[in-house]
């Protein structure tokens, strides 16, 4: 059963709507690869090889930039890392990081904002998941996410703002 824009027929498959934002931009997808490549790599390759390459190297990015900050919160007794726990590249971790907070989320993402950074709180069209986690599905979660700009500063000054925040 749907369970938010019910009586809306025509959202029943992507329940938040279209986001057009994202659709504009599949179509320079393929030159932004081709660009990373072209700025990290040596050679020819073909754009299978060249998405799997810049795919491995952001991948690696993402690791080593997430790791501090999955240890930083391990050590804490506010806060749940929801999902699993590590990193592999088994996939079970992707660079976007849901935290069950004792404080209403929405606080520690305004506290936060009030650090220069960023973060979503709420429930992301997943209230029934993160109930069924044991989340407060009315103070929600935070999610913080990690893209390939993110860098060990960047990291730094989010671990401090949570150690502010939480």
């Amino acid at each position: 059963a749907h369970f938010f824009n019910a009586g809306a027929r025509t959202k029943r498959l992507t329940p938040a709507g279209p986001d057009h934002a994202q659709i504009a931009a599949c179509a320079g997808m393929a030159d932004y690869v081709d660009d990373l490549y072209a700025h990290h790599f040596d050679g020819d390759a073909s754009p299978a090889e060249r998405t799997a390459a810049v795919t491995a190297m952001k991948r690696r990015h993402e690791t080593e930039t997430l790791a501090p900050l999955l240890d930083f919160l391990a050590g804490r007794d506010d806060v749940r890392v929801l999902g699993h726990p590590g990193i592999g590249n088994d996939g079970r971790r992707v660079p976007t990081v849901a935290l069950d907070t004792k404080k209403a989320a929405k606080a520690v993402a305004e506290s936060l904002a009030s650090h220069g950074v960023m973060a979503g709180a709420g429930d992301f069209y997943a209230m029934r998941t993160i109930g069924a986690m044991g989340c407060n599905t009315d103070a929600g979660v935070l999610r913080l996410s990690f893209v390939h700009y993110t860098n060990d500063a960047e990291v730094e000054k989010l671990m401090t703002a949570l150690d502010t925040a939480l």
